[in-house]
């Protein structure tokens, strides 16, 4: 799948989601959702380490990362950022300051 793809379906899916369940979001409450699912994927990274609530579950951390990037393109949908065109651009950008 491309990424704009993947960029469409996370944003259809999001909001079909809010129509089912009556829910309207804006810019700002998009963001909270990605800093919410930040802080989930956190709780995973760190019970890893310290199995603080339960035993380490490797396809948690996977879920959880798919629902960052899910909110990060979603964001990006939202103000419109070709997440690809800009990837690459930032790709570039990084190769030349680093000399790579």
């Amino acid at each position: 799948m491309e990424i704009k793809e993947a960029q469409q379906k996370a944003h259809k899916i999001i909001e079909d989601y809010n129509k089912k369940h009556s829910l309207e979001h804006n810019k700002e409450t998009v963001f909270y959702h990605l800093i919410e699912e930040v802080g989930e994927l956190a709780r995973e990274i760190y019970n890893e380490k310290d199995n603080w609530r339960k035993e380490f579950n490797k396809e948690k951390i996977a879920e959880e990362i798919i629902d960052v990037l899910m909110q990060t393109l979603n964001i990006a949908e939202n103000y419109n950022i070709d997440i690809e065109y800009e990837f690459n651009k930032k790709i570039e950008k990084l190769k030349k300051r680093f000399d790579l």
